[in-house]
């Protein structure tokens, strides 16, 4: 219920009260209970990061960095759209929208990619953290994340409406058209 308010009016322009409101929770006791509203969408953010992170296990050692996000996102995707993902394709979409909302947001779950993958990465490539291919890779991957994202928005910068009514499969065509605008280099279908 918070992750659809935080999605329905916008991050930056729901209150903590209206959470409660929404919830049922007495004010009080919302962020004991379900946290703050950051916590709210990292969370969401966070159980499909721990689910590329399995993902990542089946990909090549041998394939790019960027490739490899790609493949272990495509699969955790594939997993949400048919049921079976870490979160529901109704959080998913929720979160996106509370993320393109707000920039802060943005911010926040960049850097919890970047610190959840980083040493999973380097660990998967034999590398060490701060190898140069491992950070270049997470920022390119940062980018088509945040050309799907961006992709959902309307000629004002408003999340448009009609995305709710999205077809998984133009998910997965959002998310390879972006990585193939910030890569150059075309994507298998999903």
């Amino acid at each position: 219920m918070a992750l659809t308010l935080l999605a329905d009016q916008g991050f930056d322009a729901t209150s903590m009260a209206q959470i409660a409101e929404a919830t049922g929770i007495p004010t009080e006791d919302v962020i004991r209970t379900i946290g703050t509203k950051e916590s709210v969408v990292l969370n969401v953010a966070g159980a499909m990061l721990t689910d590329v992170v399995k993902a990542l296990a089946d990909v090549d050692p041998q394939t790019p960095v960027v490739e490899a996000l790609l493949a272990a996102h495509s699969s955790v995707l594939v997993d949400v759209i048919a049921g079976t993902g870490p979160v529901t394709l109704e959080q998913m979409k929720n979160m996106s929208i509370a993320i393109t909302s707000s920039p802060d947001l943005q911010k926040k779950v960049a850097a919890q990619r970047v610190e959840m993958l980083s040493g999973v990465l380097s660990d998967h490539f034999g590398s060490s953290m701060a190898d140069r291919s491992v950070q270049h890779g997470l920022k390119v991957w940062s980018a088509v994340l945040a050309a799907t994202y961006m992709d959902v928005l309307d000629k004002q910068g408003r999340f448009d409406p009609g995305v709710n009514a999205e077809t998984p499969e133009s998910m997965r065509d959002r998310l390879n058209r972006s990585f193939r605008i910030i890569t150059g280099r075309p994507t298998d279908a999903l």
